[in-house]
Parts: structure tokens; sequence; C-alpha cells
């Protein structure tokens, strides 16, 4: 079982719609990757933290481009 179907499971009936339980696993998946970044003393300043961040998550749950896009 994917941690997407989990995370469906967990949730389910409580009156959201895929979409919005997208957009919200999305955004849980970036915040957990912006802690990390700011953790690790790799990144020169938070910004670049952050950009690394939308970057990787980008990368590894390609169904989140288009919650994380910078142009709506």
């Amino acid at each position: 079982m994917t941690e997407w179907t989990k995370f469906l499971q967990k949730n389910k009936g409580k009156g959201y719609t895929i979409e919005q339980l997208s957009k919200r696993y999305c955004r849980e998946k970036l915040s957990q990757k912006i802690a990390i970044n700011m953790r690790e003393d790799r990144y020169v300043s938070q910004a670049q933290a952050i950009a690394v961040a939308y970057s990787q998550t980008r990368k590894k749950f390609p169904e989140c481009k288009k919650y994380l896009s910078k142009t709506k």
C-alpha cells in the first residue's frame, strides 16, 4: 500500500474531495521536506533550502506538480 492510499484511507469520509486531499497531501510532503532541508546545514540560506525542497518534492511526487506550480 502506498503512502497516498494510506493517506486517502485515513481521511476517507471526512467530507473532502479527491482534489482537496491531493493538495493537502502535497502540502504535507512539502512541509516535511522543508523541515528536513532546514535542519541540514548544506544550504546557504533559508530561501535556497525552500527552493530545493520544492524541486525535490516535485521530482519525488510528480502528481504534486500542479499543486506546487509557480504560476496558476
